[in-house]
């Protein structure tokens, strides 16, 4: 397929910043009187005019849209005569919305999932790598590989990037580049010596008996069982006399979920008499024996929720970002053995400084599931989210929930540490409530804890993402007593929020006194933030580099979550996932004031050439589009409905 064009007059240099990185004064064009604010300043001669959208298709979404817009409208007042028209009036509401009682929260409540698109003839998987089944003629998959291949599609490149990379393709037959490990007699192709030489580039991948061990309850705790038995101990001392309050330890059954993920928590554990005893015991490290880490003045890239995966991770870190960290688990997951959740463990070898992030509502929960990472994973250090926004999240105790409950992070924080050989950070917000800020005192706190570190979003649990973030709170954060910097007691504080340029990062650096800062939409937007700062330059990115960067993503989306029928779909939903944040980005030579403001929108503008034009389109079929230039044409049953729905215009089906 032909690429839109990318021949233009050459782009505006490189905007260098005038002063050094220690320096907050960058020479930027003025804000012009008539700027207005919320919507991106882009030169007059790039602007479109202003076109009227056609009426969107009547999907569930945008049906729950329409009706929360419509709020009780149509409702009359409740007198005798009009009864049987506020009955009509509620049915028809609930025919329309179940449960529409009071406006439903969260923009995902009736998202249309996307379907999962395989093979039409569902081939055996070991035929399919060139095994034999030991199933024989009982194996329940197709095992006649002409019938497979007359059915299957045509080849979507000529280069399997796992065959590159290992020298055999895990997914053989069904590898939609199945030519590039084929030979003439139609045999699958192996380079044995690239096999023997090519070390793993994925890291904690967790194996199939690590999960009948955690689901069979047999996976043992030993670090957390000790420290959940002395915190008991300790509890009970300090009981008041003739007091009948006790504070739950053992896990319940939370009824909540995030992305979909069923949270369940792991029955209490019951002491039994051991048969035999080791001679070593496993002993937690000293505090002095424990890896410490620097994190002052290094970038750090926000755990983000499904668009925060493995292959955009090695992007940010090819942009140069010092410390990522993996998408937040539930720690009731992990302990019960759930594969989707510890396969959130993983982690690329280029990931020099990486880290896990938890949260959880009950100690032990939380403490176990350390315990269990401690032995099984190779990470960097753990971190505690206390910010997740969510409602079914916060309703359950966990994230920002765990900001009502000082006593539990203190017991909870304490037994991470016990059974991690890794530093214990923090992740919160500023407040739960708007204009009732708390996080001077937990600043304080999470120092006297022994967090190695604290991040701190500028924003309320209320707020969300909504407006501007406070760094001036934050600053205020910055200014609390965290020990002396360099020394062992020390805890660093990074800021968080509506970063999204080198300005931005060295203003808060320099006048809000913060560690350093933490990334999130700001790297979505425009990964190659991270090599801005470093370089502390507005980058003037061509849409050729930008999309050769997806080009990238996608070869890391092939590797990670394969190159067969499923692993091309999987890529293409999470490329377009991230698309809805990379529309949002305006080029630096379009804009008439620098920087462009993370909360500033851009209004309908066209680029230096067709190609940029085509990345900035809010349409998912332009969306659709760029990932069919790199993956082949989407499959008919492929639709993808967006999280981010108020990011899109439109919904293709």
């Amino acid at each position: 397929m032909s690429e839109p064009s990318t021949d233009a007059a050459p782009t505006s240099a490189p905007v260098e910043n005038t002063t050094s990185a220690s320096s907050t004064s960058t020479t930027l064009a003025p804000p012009s009187a008539d700027y207005n604010r919320g919507v991106s300043p882009i030169k007059a001669q790039y602007l479109l005019p202003v076109v009227v959208p056609a009426p969107k298709p009547e999907t569930l979404a945008h049906l729950s849209e329409a009706i929360e817009s419509q709020g009780d409208e149509g409702r009359v007042d409740g007198d005798d005569k009009n009864d049987e028209a506020n009955k009509n009036n509620k049915r028809d509401r609930k025919d329309k919305f179940k449960n529409n009682k009071k406006k439903r929260s969260g923009q995902n409540q009736d998202r249309v999932v996307t379907r999962r698109v395989g093979d039409e003839v569902d081939i055996c998987f070991k035929i399919a790598r060139g095994n034999e089944c030991e199933h024989g003629e009982k194996c329940k998959f197709n095992h006649d590989i002409k019938k497979y291949l007359d059915a299957k599609g045509k080849d979507l490149g000529e280069t399997c990037v796992n065959f590159q990379i290992y020298g055999e393709c895990p997914y053989g037959y069904k590898c939609r580049f199945l030519h590039a490990h084929l030979d003439a007699e139609g045999n699958l192709v192996r380079d044995e010596d690239k096999k023997a030489k090519t070390e793993p580039q994925t890291l904690n991948v967790m194996t199939h008996d690590l999960t009948l061990s955690l689901r069979g309850f047999k996976f043992e705790f030993k670090r957390s069982e000790a420290y959940l038995k002395q915190m008991a101990e300790e509890m009970a001392e300090s009981k008041p006399a003739g007091s009948n309050h006790t504070e739950t330890v053992a896990s319940e059954d939370p009824a909540s979920e995030m992305d979909n993920r069923e949270i369940k928590a792991p029955k209490p554990t019951v002491a039994r008499d051991e048969v035999t005893q080791e001679d070593t015991p496993d002993v937690p490290l000293r505090q002095c024996e424990k890896k410490k880490i620097d994190f002052r003045g290094k970038t750090y890239l926000a755990p983000l929720t499904t668009v925060g995966n493995l292959p955009f991770r090695r992007i940010c870190k090819g942009y140069g970002v010092d410390i990522t960290c993996g998408e937040m688990a539930m720690a009731a997951n992990l302990v019960q053995g759930q594969k989707a959740e510890l396969a959130l463990l993983k982690r690329h070898k280029s990931e020099d400084l990486f880290g896990v992030q938890l949260t959880g509502n009950k100690i032990d929960t939380v403490v176990r599931a350390c315990d269990m990472i401690n032995q099984m994973a190779t990470i960097d250090f753990v971190d505690l989210n206390m910010g997740c926004p969510i409602d079914l999240v916060f309703n359950a105790g966990s994230g920002s929930g765990l900001l009502q409950s000082q006593g539990k992070v203190k017991r909870m924080i304490k037994g991470m540490q016990s059974v991690l050989d890794v530093p214990v950070t923090v992740k919160f917000r500023m407040a739960i409530y708007d204009k009732k800020p708390i996080g001077v005192g937990l600043t304080s706190k999470f120092h006297e804890f022994g967090a190695a570190l604290g991040t701190l979003h500028g924003r309320s649990r209320q707020q969300r993402y909504t407006k501007l973030a406070d760094w001036d709170y934050i600053s205020q954060c910055a200014s609390v007593d965290r020990g002396v910097p360099g020394s062992d007691n020390y805890m660093p504080l990074f800021g968080n929020g509506d970063i999204l340029g080198p300005s931005d990062y060295y203003r808060h650096i320099n006048e809000h006194k913060v560690d350093g800062c933490m990334i999130a939409r700001g790297a979505l937007m425009k990964p190659w933030i991270f090599e801005e700062i470093k370089s502390n330059r507005d980058w003037d990115i061509s849409s050729g580099e930008r999309f050769d960067m997806l080009k990238t993503f996608c070869d890391y989306g092939l590797e990670h979550w394969g190159s067969d029928t499923q692993g091309v779909n999987q890529t293409r939903r999470f490329l377009l996932e991230w698309q809805s944040f990379l529309y949002r980005y305006v080029p630096v030579g379009l804009l008439e004031v620098l920087p462009q403001k993370v909360n500033d929108r851009p209004p309908a503008f066209r680029g230096r050439n067709d190609l940029e034009t085509l990345m900035a389109s809010p349409d998912v079929a332009d969306w659709i589009k760029l990932s069919d230039m790199i993956l082949g044409p989407a499959p008919e049953a492929f639709r993808f409905d967006p999280k981010h729905k108020a990011n899109s215009t439109s919904v293709e089906g």
